[in-house]
């Protein structure tokens, strides 16, 4: 994945599996990740990302602040062709961010 191709609006939409994770939305919500490494969502807040490119891997760390202090979530892309590109957040259960633009 390009930076160009993984700056953008996610939205996640398939959150109806039992809860697995207390860093992962168990609700709708959208991601914007914004060109500058800040990013915005519902579900997150406000906070930065940085984003490790590698040949078969693209990785994404998210920090934010919540009411203990800061957080971080570490995940990956998944970018296969023919489909929009995604941010993991549990492969087992299918939960993502899907692109929307």
């Amino acid at each position: 994945m390009s930076k160009s191709s993984v700056v953008g609006v996610y939205a996640n939409t398939n959150y109806g599996n039992e809860p697995c994770c207390l860093e992962s939305p168990q609700k709708a919500d959208t991601l914007t990740l914004k060109s500058d490494g800040t990013f915005s969502s519902g579900y997150y807040g406000n906070g930065t990302y940085k984003v490790s490119y590698g040949i078969l891997t693209t990785e994404i760390d998210l920090t934010y602040e919540y009411e203990m202090g800061k957080a971080g979530h570490s995940t990956y892309f998944s970018n296969k062709i023919y489909e929009k590109p995604k941010i993991i957040l549990n492969y087992d259960l299918n939960h993502y961010y899907e692109k929307v633009e």
